[in-house]
């Protein structure tokens, strides 16, 4: 079972864990757009370089299926958000070519990777959210009747990596940081969680993994620490019925008391990946029941309790010749 990791960036480590699975059969691919990403000069089997999936996207399909003909490549496996609607609209032509593309289907893609949808759907399905206002004017309607006050969060809709997040203490402030394409929230302090919801190719949740979150870096988990939770597992399996998404899901929690909200879906594995793997929890080994479509055990408990990941800063040289 050959597997490709597209836009690897600085996730070389997801090629090492797998590559460190006794049971894993096959190779190990990685491409990226920038031939300086780290993650392409590791354990690798060979990296290549294809085009940036944004700037064109039929150019990037074209590309990515004709590579993924030439090295036989069973799974390709996406990391970044950018290119995740692309490939869910093309994956019927790699299916066509037998190839399974890690991606949700683009209605739940959609969903993911909008603030706003995300919200609409959860209260659509009854699940709590934190009170989100997508214009100054919603947000000064609701101030002015008490419903939400200063300090408030602000984020874009469609933002990864908290670029642009923060608090905001004053509306002198929010009208001089707010911008079209930007959300105001309510600021919430509370413990705030990672959950890996892993659905079947039924689209049923098989694993779960949850994860106290220490420290952040870059709008990434940097520590954290597993636990179990009931509400937390609750609510995720709720979630991933509801959703039905395929595969990976990193979903972020805020927990304030009795109260346990979703803030965030990112629908792929994210940067807190690493502490479900070194927990127990193998859900890259589940690829190739995915991809054949065999049945996978319901396991919310196939993790350690109490085990705590920190990334480390690695350093990799590379020579290149002269252009």
């Amino acid at each position: 079972m050959n597997i490709l990791f597209t836009n690897i960036g600085r996730r070389g480590y997801l090629v090492d864990l797998l590559k460190a699975d006794r049971n894993f059969e096959g190779k190990v691919f990685v491409s990226d757009c920038d031939k300086t990403a780290s993650g392409l000069y590791g354990a690798a089997d060979k990296y290549f370089i294809l085009p940036k999936p944004v700037d064109n996207p039929e150019l990037y399909i074209d590309n990515l299926l004709r590579l993924c003909e030439k090295k036989r490549v069973d799974i390709v496996v996406p990391v970044i958000d950018p290119e995740i609607p692309i490939l869910a609209k093309a994956k019927e032509r790699f299916a066509e070519k037998g190839i399974m593309v890690l991606v949700s289907n683009p209605e739940v893609v959609e969903i993911c990777n909008s603030k706003k949808m995300m919200n609409r759907f959860l209260i659509e399905n009854g699940f709590e959210v934190i009170q989100t206002y997508d214009t100054i004017e919603s947000f000064e309607e609701a101030r002015a009747k008490s419903k939400i006050d200063f300090p408030v969060f602000i984020k874009e809709d469609f933002g990864s990596a908290s670029l642009g997040a923060g608090v905001v203490k004053s509306i002198e402030e929010l009208k001089f940081r707010f911008n079209d394409g930007m959300i105001v929230q309510e600021n919430i302090l509370g413990e705030e969680y990672g959950v890996d919801i892993f659905n079947d190719w039924q689209l049923r949740p098989v694993r779960i993994v949850i994860k106290k979150k220490l420290a952040m870096r870059s709008g990434e988990t940097d520590k954290a620490i597993t636990a179990y939770d009931d509400s937390i597992l609750d609510l995720s399996i709720r979630l991933g019925k509801t959703l039905k998404h395929f595969g990976p899901l990193d979903c972020d929690m805020l927990r304030k008391g009795d109260q346990i909200f979703i803030i965030d879906l990112n629908p792929r594995f994210g940067g807190g990946y690493p502490a479900s793997h070194l927990a127990g929890a193998n859900l890259l080994g589940l690829l190739s029941k995915l991809k054949l479509k065999q049945p996978i055990e319901i396991d919310y408990k196939a993790y350690r309790d109490g085990v705590l990941t920190m990334k480390d800063i690695g350093l990799k040289s590379v020579t290149f010749e002269s252009e």
